[in-house]
């Protein structure tokens, strides 16, 4: 059963929670069938967190999994949060849940998987692999693929650059916010 968005995802999940024998008799199975069924049980969609969760969380999450093959080569890999939301948000667009996700990890990172056993020396040295916005792309757009930090000690200066940037836009976003004077309602409510 496949949906158009994520509104029918949660409407189709609701309604399987109502599955009865008798609808699966009406929908075209043999009641020998049916029959064999003691309990009848539906399973709802996952969230845009759990599928975060999924990514990072279990012992054998998928984000793990590509780091440790990562590392096989003496490189590191690193996701940002966003991306990891970008790469859930696919995923329920796409309706395919936790097994789409492989699809969707492997779409993002086969150049760069291919890419680090040709270059391991010099300057050219593959330090670092980094999944970001841009590399996961939007919800309906495939990204332009994994960010390919060459040189020694890259991923730590794209980080303390990135940070730099994130802290510099949200402090810019509280200069641009009026300041709201805090002692103004509790004069208020004391007269």
């Amino acid at each position: 059963m496949r949906a158009g968005s994520v509104i029918n995802a949660d409407i189709t999940s609701s309604l399987l929670e109502s599955v009865e024998s008798g609808d699966l008799i009406a929908y075209g199975l043999i009641p020998e069938f049916v029959g064999r069924f003691p309990i009848l049980v539906s399973l709802s969609s996952l969230s845009e967190d759990q599928l975060v969760e999924v990514l990072t969380k279990p012992r054998n999450a998928l984000g793990r999994q590509y780091t440790k093959l990562f590392e096989m080569n003496d490189v590191k890999l690193h996701f940002t949060e966003k991306a990891l939301r970008l790469i859930a948000k696919r995923a329920i667009v796409k309706n395919t849940g936790a097994r789409g996700l492989r699809s969707i990890l492997e779409s993002i990172l086969t150049e760069a998987m291919y890419e680090i056993p040709e270059t391991r020396t010099g300057k050219d040295k593959i330090d670092a692999v980094v999944v970001d916005e841009e590399s996961a792309g939007s919800v309906n757009q495939h990204g332009f693929g994994a960010k390919i930090l060459c040189g020694e000690g890259a991923l730590d200066l794209y980080l303390d650059e990135h940070n730099k940037e994130s802290i510099l836009q949200r402090d810019e976003k509280q200069d641009a916010e009026p300041e709201i004077d805090s002692e103004a309602p509790s004069r208020v409510a004391s007269m």
